[in-house]
C-alpha cells in the first residue's frame, strides 16, 4: 500500500512539472514580450559589439510570371522573400519562461533591414505593407526571420535576335544600401518549387550571387533567371503566313496575262508583307542594338515582292509589245536568257526532224500539217513572255526556298 502511494505521489509530481513547462497563456507571452523589448531601439543595429559585422540571410522563392514586356523590357512577378539574422538583442532563457521558444513581434517594434530593388521598374523599396500589422519571428537564441510576399517589376534587357525562339537572361538587384562593413549579404537561396506554369514563357534556370557595387562598399545579391519563349503560337500565328504569301507570290507568273489580274496579285502580296511589317514591330523592342533574324527575313521577303512587281510589270510590257523586246537586266542574265532561247530552238527542231517520214504520201501530209501548224503557232511575243515567266518564276522560287532555308535553321538552330 505504502509502494502504491509513493508511486502516486511521484506520477503526480511528474505530471506537474510538465504542466509547468508547457503551461504558457496570454499574460506570460506579453510578459515575456515587454521584457525583451524593455530598453530596445529599433534604429540601432542589434549587436552588442557595433563594430561587428551582422550577417543577412536570404530566401528567394519565384511563384508566378505575371508578365515578361519584351518590347518594354519589363518582367513582373510574384515573388516569396525569406530574410533571417540574429538580434543579439533578443533572447531569453525558455526553461524559466514557461518554456515560449518564439515570439511574433509586430515589424514596427523592432530593428529591420529594409530591401531594396536596385534595377526596378516601378517601386524600389520592396516591402510595402504595413510595418505595425507585420510580424517577425524571433527564436528565443535571437534568431529573426521576416518572411514576405511582394509583386516585383524589373528592367530586363531582352535579346530577340532568334525571335520567336528567344532567350532571356533577366537580372534582379536586390540590397539593403546599408555598408558591408556593418551588414554583409549572404548567398541566397532560391527555388521555383511552387512555380506557377506560364503559357508564354518556361524558365531554364535561376541562380544566385552575390557582388559587391563598384566605388561603393555596398552588396547585392543578383538573381538571375532564363526564360525561353514557347514559340509554337508565334510560328502558326506570324511566321507561317509570312512563309504562305512568299510562296503564293512567285505563282503570279503563273497565271494568264490576258486576264488582266496579274499586277493586282503583286500588289496585293506586297501590301500584305507591309501590314506583317507593322505587326511585328510591335512585338520587337525599339532598338538598333540587336536585331531579330526574322525581321530581316520579313524585309528580304518585302524585298522579294518588290522585284516580282518590276517583273511583272517587264513581262506584261514584253507581252503587249508588237517588238521582240531586249532582255536588259544584266549582261548574266541575258546570256542566261539566249540559253534558254537556244536550247528551246533545239529541242523544237528535233522534234520536227524526227517527226518527218521518207515517204512521198507523208511528204504531202507533212506539208500539209506545216501549213496547218504555222498558223496555230502564237506568235513570238507570246512565246517569249512565256519563256520570261519560266525564268523568273525558277528564279523567285529559288530565292523563297533559300532564304526561307536559312532562317529557320538560324532561328531553330539557335
Amino acid at each position: 500500500m505504502s509502494e502504491f502511494r509513493i508511486s502516486l505521489f511521484l506520477c503526480l509530481i511528474v505530471i506537474s512539472f510538465f504542466s509547468d513547462i508547457s503551461c504558457e497563456d496570454y499574460n506570460d507571452v506579453v510578459n515575456l514580450t515587454n521584457k525583451v523589448l524593455q530598453g530596445y531601439s529599433n534604429s540601432i543595429i542589434p549587436r552588442k559589439n557595433q563594430s561587428e559585422v551582422i550577417k543577412l540571410d536570404m530566401e528567394f522563392s519565384l511563384k508566378a510570371l505575371n508578365k515578361f514586356d519584351v518590347v518594354d523590357g519589363k518582367l513582373t512577378m510574384v515573388t516569396a522573400i525569406a530574410l533571417k539574422w540574429k538580434d543579439e538583442m533578443l533572447n531569453w532563457n525558455p526553461s524559466t519562461d514557461k518554456n515560449i521558444k518564439g515570439l511574433n513581434v509586430p515589424l514596427s517594434h523592432i530593428w529591420t533591414p529594409n530591401l531594396y530593388l536596385l534595377n526596378c521598374a516601378e517601386e524600389f523599396l520592396i516591402y510595402k505593407g504595413d510595418p505595425n500589422t507585420k510580424e517577425v519571428e524571433i527564436e528565443s537564441n535571437g534568431q529573426t526571420r521576416l518572411f514576405f510576399m511582394e509583386v516585383l517589376t524589373t528592367t530586363c534587357a531582352t535579346d530577340i535576335t532568334y525571335y520567336p525562339n528567344d532567350v532571356h537572361r533577366c537580372k534582379i538587384h536586390l540590397s539593403t544600401l546599408t555598408s558591408a562593413a556593418k551588414l554583409k549579404m549572404g548567398l541566397a537561396k532560391v527555388d521555383i518549387v511552387d512555380f506557377e506554369t506560364n503559357g508564354k514563357w518556361k524558365i531554364l534556370g535561376i541562380k544566385s550571387e552575390v557582388e559587391l557595387l563598384e566605388g561603393k562598399n555596398i552588396e547585392r545579391v543578383v538573381i538571375s533567371i532564363t526564360l525561353e519563349r514557347r514559340m509554337l503560337f508565334d510560328i502558326i500565328s506570324i511566321e507561317f503566313p509570312v512563309v504562305f504569301l512568299g510562296l503564293v507570290n512567285a505563282i503570279v507568273f503563273k497565271l494568264p496575262v490576258d486576264s488582266g489580274e496579274r499586277m493586282s496579285f503583286a500588289m496585293t502580296v506586297f501590301l500584305s508583307f507591309a501590314v506583317y511589317m507593322t505587326l511585328i514591330a510591335d512585338k520587337i523592342p525599339q532598338t538598333s542594338n540587336r536585331t531579330s533574324v526574322f525581321c530581316m527575313y520579313l524585309i528580304s521577303m518585302l524585298t522579294y515582292s518588290t522585284l516580282i512587281t518590276f517583273a511583272t510589270t517587264y513581262s506584261i510590257n514584253c507581252h503587249h509589245t508588237q517588238t521582240s523586246p531586249r532582255l536588259n537586266v544584266g549582261g548574266w542574265l541575258h546570256k542566261v536568257w539566249e540559253a534558254i532561247r537556244k536550247t528551246t530552238r533545239n529541242t523544237s527542231k528535233k522534234y520536227r526532224v524526227e517527226d518527218l517520214s521518207p515517204t512521198p504520201c507523208m511528204n504531202s501530209k507533212a506539208k500539209d500539217k506545216s501549213s496547218t501548224t504555222a498558223e496555230t503557232t502564237p506568235d513570238k511575243s507570246t512565246t517569249k513572255t512565256q519563256h520570261i515567266d519560266n525564268f523568273f518564276f525558277i528564279f523567285f522560287v529559288f530565292y523563297f526556298v533559300a532564304s526561307t532555308s536559312i532562317v529557320f535553321i538560324l532561328i531553330l538552330c539557335r
